[in-house]
């Protein structure tokens, strides 16, 4: 009687609990994206949306919580519920706020689930600039350090870091290149041609209708080997005696301690959304790559990005 009993409780166990795995999702998904809407990160989480709508039959909403220099969608996504209905989209900037003193959220504070875009920093001049290739910048450096001005975006973003951490590869100091602050990249090449400053630091993707016109040439990109996108592109860490590279990058996320079953049901809808080709042919059409990672992969590369800022904004 009491096997018997046993049993049936077993078995009950075991259908529902595969009831409720196979339930997720059975209401409307969010994706806080922490940046405005109309941006790369914002698209890329509307393709997404749409992906996994079609994916999980369910409806996917994407809204935006911007502020604080991206703290205030990053804190959304991490004091969301662990269930699976509220996703993030974290940016690079996770791997650097908590380093610049700017909150306490890290990547420890999600669940990754699969990394999304990947856009490769650079080093563009102006089309008449005196420098032939990156080596020939370097050295102009060296010689009248403080002379040359740069820019890329604000004071602390990703584009500024990616000097600070070619002139730490140079064995230079900070203040050999004067940084001036832009609001983004777009006005940073502008300031370029204009002859405001010397050299910006910013995407290929993002110079690339300046470079298309004319107005600007790529001395070097920042990825750890060529870029299949931007295959005529000197690799700085190749080209240089200098070991240094830097992508800014996006990862669609949960919050902390999201369950494994929903985890392993968004990692197998998300590879159905890469496989269709339409992340990897928006990356593409502006610039920069949708490169999937999963797993402990991922854990490592997000991790090891935060370690590579931390060691870098620690000399600052």
């Amino acid at each position: 009687m009491k096997k018997s009993f046993v049993k049936t409780l077993l078995a009950t166990s075991v259908f529902f609990s595969a009831t409720a795995m196979a339930a997720y999702p059975e209401k409307p998904i969010t994706i806080i994206v922490p940046w405005g809407a109309g941006g790369n990160t914002d698209t890329i989480a509307r393709l997404v949306a749409k992906g996994l709508q079609e994916e999980l039959k369910t409806n996917v909403n994407v809204i935006n919580r911007t502020g604080g220099s991206g703290v205030v969608g990053h804190n959304a996504i991490k004091t969301a519920k662990p269930d699976g209905y509220t996703l993030g989209v974290v940016t690079v900037e996770i791997a650097l706020m908590h380093h610049q003193k700017m909150t306490d959220l890290s990547y420890k504070d999600y669940t990754p689930i699969v990394r999304l875009g990947v856009v490769p920093g650079g080093v563009q001049v102006a089309k008449d600039a005196p420098y032939k290739d990156i080596n020939e910048l370097l050295a102009a450096i060296k010689a009248a350090p403080g002379k040359l001005k740069a820019s890329g975006s604000g004071l602390n973003s990703i584009w500024h870091l990616n000097l600070l951490g070619m002139l730490k590869s140079a064995g230079l100091p900070e203040d050999s290149v004067k940084f001036v602050p832009s609001q983004g990249a777009s006005a940073a090449l502008q300031e370029l041609v204009s002859g405001g400053i010397d050299f910006t630091t910013s995407s290929p993707g993002e110079a690339q209708s300046m470079t298309d016109a004319g107005m600007v040439k790529h001395l070097a990109i920042t990825t750890p080997t060529k870029s299949e996108l931007y295959s005529n592109i000197p690799v700085f860490q190749e080209v240089t005696p200098y070991k240094w590279t830097l992508n800014g990058w996006n990862v669609l996320t949960a919050p902390q301690g999201l369950p494994d079953d929903v985890k392993a049901i968004l990692e197998k809808a998300m590879e159905k959304v890469y496989a269709t080709g339409e992340l990897q042919k928006f990356a593409n059409k502006q610039g920069f790559e949708a490169s999937a990672l999963y797993g402990t992969e991922l854990e490592k590369f997000m991790a090891d990005e935060d370690k590579k800022f931390g060691e870098l904004l620690s000399t600052k």
